[in-house]
């Protein structure tokens, strides 16, 4: 059998995939199968991309330390994946830093709002919208790396001199040459040709991950491996809390749940009474004054072993 020579002119995210070759012939278990052995070469694509992704967290995370903003920027389902992750950096980090801009806006987080992602003055408008500025850090999200919406947004951010970070699937798509740092997650082929809510949705669902939670580790939101500034807004991370504080502090579950109150259910603040023993109004001013939490409560606890 002759072998089906790939195209040049196609992209990576475009192209067939010989193993999931007349796939409507196969049984359940082996369309599974076959979407599960594909599946496993994600996570080594994106080990591959570490150093650029590290890269890019070397400019994220002193540019939020400084008052500035992670902003995610795409079409479709790169988009959607922004906006979850910026969405959970709010209850996990405490933080507001994080944010989603999505082709189509609201709407289209639910249903493809036709056109958006073709048009690059659209991303100018909506980064206009958010109040863009030099001190955020833009990261646009495609899995082609040529989405219009998405490059436009990119060549705004670079007028501005803002730093930029280009997340694609496709080591030669254009998003790479306009980006400071270029994330090139090299997944292949997918399983149906050109569905990118595969393999490389799940490799930037990934990425974006390593992204927030590394940026969000350097800037002292993350004790150990305890979120120490997540947001308590129910009784599962109430009590995960005082099991945080049990540990962190040494003390009983009776006084990391009335430290909590004490503390107006604000983590970071209850954490560093018991283990730096300031008031709250102390714990407060600390923190205000950006220090990094983390390495205040290390430094404090290092001290109650001595």
């Amino acid at each position: 059998m002759q072998k089906r020579k790939k195209d040049p002119h196609v992209q990576i995210t475009e192209r067939e995939n010989p193993a999931s070759a007349a796939l409507d012939t196969k049984s359940i278990p082996e369309i599974l199968r076959i979407i599960n052995r594909e599946d496993q070469k994600v996570a080594p694509a994106v080990a591959r991309a570490i150093p650029q992704i590290s890269r890019a967290v070397e400019i994220i995370a002193p540019a939020l330390a400084q008052g500035g903003r992670l902003v995610y920027l795409g079409a479709g389902t790169s988009g959607r994946l922004g906006v979850l992750d910026a969405a959970e950096c709010v209850p996990t980090f405490g933080t507001d830093q994080v944010i989603g801009v999505l082709a189509g806006g609201l709407r289209a987080m639910f249903r493809p709002v036709e056109g958006a992602e073709d048009d690059p003055k659209l991303a100018a408008s909506d980064l206009k919208r958010i109040k863009f500025s030099k001190r955020d850090v833009l990261v646009g999200v495609s899995a082609s790396g040529r989405t219009p919406y998405t490059l436009g947004g990119l060549r705004y951010a670079r007028q501005l001199r803002a730093r930029t970070i280009a997340l694609t699937c496709n080591p030669d798509a254009p998003m790479n040459r306009v980006a400071d740092v270029s994330i090139a997650l090299v997944v292949g082929p997918e399983v149906i040709a050109g569905s990118t809510r595969m393999k490389a949705g799940t490799a930037q669902k990934l990425a974006l991950n390593m992204l927030s939670t590394a940026t969000m580790v350097r800037l002292g939101k993350v004790f150990s491996n305890w979120m120490v500034h997540m947001r308590l807004n129910n009784a599962k991370l109430r009590k995960r809390a005082e099991s945080i504080l049990m540990k962190a502090a040494r003390v009983s579950a009776a006084q990391a749940s009335r430290t909590i109150q004490e503390a107006d259910g604000k983590l970071p603040v209850a954490a560093l009474m018991l283990v730096k023993s300031v008031s709250k109004r102390e714990a407060l001013r600390l923190i205000r004054s950006g220090v990094n939490v983390a390495a205040l409560l290390r430094e404090a606890r290092a001290g109650l072993n001595d």
